[in-house]
């Protein structure tokens, strides 16, 4: 036998062994993916169960979560987009608190929010600006509005606040009528009007919130 054929046979033969075990290799990879998803639909079953008692019992974000998680592991529940996203149109309902807020003061604090939870803020009522003090031809001063003053990117009178995390403020943001907000960090809400110092605030505007707002008793 030829250098060249005996080459070519343990080639050969090399290759049938590696085809050999890469057969085996797939086989072995249907059968751990009948097993996997033999677990899911297990899991599947389970967990819809858990997520309709959740429901039953009135804990309606137990129950969205569950549903999510089923709806990662199999896409075929197509049921589930509808109902995940009517509970969390239910829990944004939910909460509904009224807080005055007396536009003559600064910064005030109206509650706690949370990182990527939602929640709705709308407000009711009337209130009063006068000028105070005196003036130049310089017209009013801006003031800061970290300091109490005005921004001017925003609307004069308009209700605007900001997120305080570890004592450090986010930049403030317009709030007016009102919206849904979704906070990017945990923090407590300040809400005041924009106006300058030289303006004098009087009235008092009810504040409304609901969903994930205020949960615990601020420290």
């Amino acid at each position: 036998m030829t250098f060249t054929r005996i080459f070519f046979a343990g080639a050969s033969a090399t290759i049938y062994a590696v085809l050999a075990i890469n057969v085996q290799a797939q086989d072995e990879t249907r059968a751990i993916d009948v097993r996997s998803n033999k677990a899911i639909q297990a899991f599947v079953v389970e967990a819809m169960e858990l997520a309709i008692e959740y429901e039953k019992n009135g804990d309606i974000e137990k129950a969205r979560l569950m549903y999510q998680q089923i709806y990662r592991l199999d896409k075929r529940q197509q049921q589930l987009p509808a109902k995940i996203k009517f509970l969390e149109q239910f829990l944004l309902d939910k909460n509904q608190i009224v807080h005055k807020l007396n536009t003559a003061v600064g910064w005030t604090a109206i509650g706690r929010v949370y990182a990527d939870r939602s929640f709705k803020l709308f407000t009711a009522g009337t209130f009063t600006m006068t000028p105070s003090g005196e003036f130049t031809a310089s017209g009013m001063p801006e003031g800061d509005i970290k300091k109490n003053g005005m921004d001017h990117e925003m609307p004069l009178g308009a209700l605007v606040g900001v997120y305080f995390n570890d004592k450090k403020p986010s930049k403030p943001f317009l709030v007016g009528a009102g919206k849904l907000f979704t906070p990017e960090k945990d923090g407590v809400l300040y809400l005041k009007i924009n106006a300058p110092p030289a303006m004098k605030c009087q009235g008092v505007i009810s504040v409304g919130t609901s969903g994930w707002f205020n949960l615990n008793a601020m420290e």
